[in-house]
């Protein structure tokens, strides 16, 4: 029978949600490659991966004050700083529950890039680009052309993650195909 992990503490600092422990930041960053190592040993999450964890119960965020959030105090205090954070995370959250290692995406132009199942950041590249977008956003021919020509010049494939109003998502893929 596998060990009981013990909860991660974090702590909500200057907007920022940071493990401070070493120990603790390296066993995240280990087990699922969540969060981005810093100099001595810290590790800051993403505010969809500190909401994922803090749902499964892997996580306690402590606010300034030292109280401990949950998860909708948290997600509104994310929103505050970005307002798509609800949208992201219904994604980020579908996408881990399929087995892919997610991270940001935002030096592609995208909101993740994600790790095809049974590889990790470092050792391979991402093969895929992510964006979400709500059900009925209108994007402009060239908005999209844009996205598919930028995800081929660094070898990933698009995918534009539609969220409709239940929170139900789909998957769409464009490719850019030469006659």
């Amino acid at each position: 029978m596998e060990a009981e992990i013990p909860v991660i503490e974090a702590q909500l600092y200057k907007g920022k949600v940071m493990v401070w422990d070493e120990a603790q930041a390296n066993q995240l960053y280990q087990r699922g490659s969540y969060g981005k190592p810093l100099s001595g040993g810290k590790l800051q999450l993403a505010y969809v991966e500190a909401l994922y964890l803090v749902e499964g119960g892997k996580l306690h965020v402590i606010d300034e004050n030292g109280r401990q959030l949950k998860f909708k105090e948290l997600l509104e205090k994310f929103t505050v700083s970005d307002p798509e954070v609800t949208l992201k995370y219904t994604v980020y959250s579908d996408l881990r529950s399929r087995g892919y290692i997610v991270k940001t995406g935002l030096k592609f132009g995208a909101h993740f890039r994600v790790y095809d199942r049974g590889e990790r950041p470092g050792e391979a590249h991402s093969k895929f680009l992510v964006h979400a977008v709500p059900e009925g956003i209108k994007l402009t021919p060239t908005e999209i052309a844009r996205a598919v020509r930028l995800a081929h010049s660094v070898r990933k494939k698009i995918l534009w993650a539609v969220v409709d109003d239940e929170g139900d998502i789909t998957y769409y893929s464009l490719t850019r195909e030469r006659p």
